[in-house]
């Protein structure tokens, strides 16, 4: 359980009062979150998930608070975020930001069935119709444009070399113009919440972009369809298939959605050795990369015709 700033009931029944809410009735602490602390706030009108961003700037996070709003008003299933009646849309508690959002009645899984993979891909295909507001980024924040940070640097590990070979792979494989889009960036199964047979959100758009709409599909391949260490290619058949019910991707965009899924594996795998291994070295951590390193070999050592099949 990831909880960094211990709030008593006073503090947040006071934070609750600032979003408008002065009926609580009960509150706990939630699991998950790797930045964030939350709280479910109960009261007598319905559940609120109360979110301290202990290590997000008040810019940040406020632009993660306006994203989610412009989805909510556009029609994509995620967190409804609750506006103060006099503050801006987040507030500063201890200068960290804060925001509330209704709390959604699901759970999360991490093995989806083909139906529930079939309406995330038809919910990222409307995701993916919306105009991306220019307050959103242009480039994925842990994407290829970072990876020097690593390959271009002096240190002595054997990833150094690897994250440089699937670069120039990348580089290879990667088409330079293809559709961008609204993307989560960050699809994986912990992100979305299901009820029963139902998708009911897509949650965390803390990395969401103006970015290649195939990067979406990639990480939602790697995050969503896998079985142990490998892909599932029924699962990602129900994605796709559910994506191009609304938006047909280009021969291009289909003949390089391998080097996608490998691209989203390889950033994934970065992310997770800067952060263990430079930026908050954690040595029960260290390896953590070495799970999506391993995907990322095994998907661009899969035949063209796997990911090919996906589309007939």
């Amino acid at each position: 359980m990831a909880v960094y700033a211990l709030l008593d009931r006073t503090a947040i029944e006071d934070l609750a009062h600032r979003f408008g809410i002065d009926d609580m009735t009960d509150f706990q602490a939630m699991d998950g979150g790797s930045e964030n602390t939350n709280y479910r706030i109960a009261t007598s009108s319905g559940d609120y998930v109360l979110t301290i961003c202990d290590q997000k700037s008040l810019q940040h996070t406020t632009r993660l608070a306006s994203i989610l709003v412009y989805l909510s008003d556009h029609g994509i299933r995620t967190s409804r975020v609750v506006s103060p009646p006099d503050e801006p849309i987040v507030v500063l508690h201890d200068d960290k930001p804060v925001m509330l959002k209704r709390h959604i009645d699901g759970e999360i899984r991490s093995n989806l069935s083909g139906n529930i993979l079939l309406q995330l891909g038809e919910e990222m295909s409307r995701l993916h119709q919306l105009p991306a507001p220019s307050y959103l980024p242009e480039s994925f924040s842990y994407g290829r444009n970072y990876f020097s940070q690593v390959t271009d640097s002096d240190l002595d590990h054997s990833y150094v070399d690897w994250l440089a070979e699937k670069s120039d792979y990348l580089a290879k494989h990667i088409p330079g113009s293809l559709p961008l889009a609204l993307i989560h960036g960050d699809l994986f199964f912990d992100n979305v919440i299901v009820r029963d047979d139902e998708l009911m959100a897509l949650i965390d758009f803390e990395e969401a972009c103006h970015y290649y709409r195939n990067f979406d599909l990639g990480m939602a391949i790697i995050g969503s369809c896998r079985e142990d260490q490998t892909i599932s290619f029924a699962k990602a058949r129900s994605l796709v298939r559910g994506y191009q019910k609304e938006i047909t991707l280009q021969p291009a965009e289909q003949e390089s959605l391998q080097a996608f899924a490998v691209y989203a594996a390889v950033a994934t795998s970065f992310w997770r050795f800067r952060h263990y291994n430079l930026r908050r070295p954690d040595p029960a951590l260290f390896d953590r990369h070495v799970e999506m390193q391993a995907l990322a070999d095994t998907i661009s050592a899969y035949p063209d015709s796997s990911f090919a099949e996906l589309f007939e």
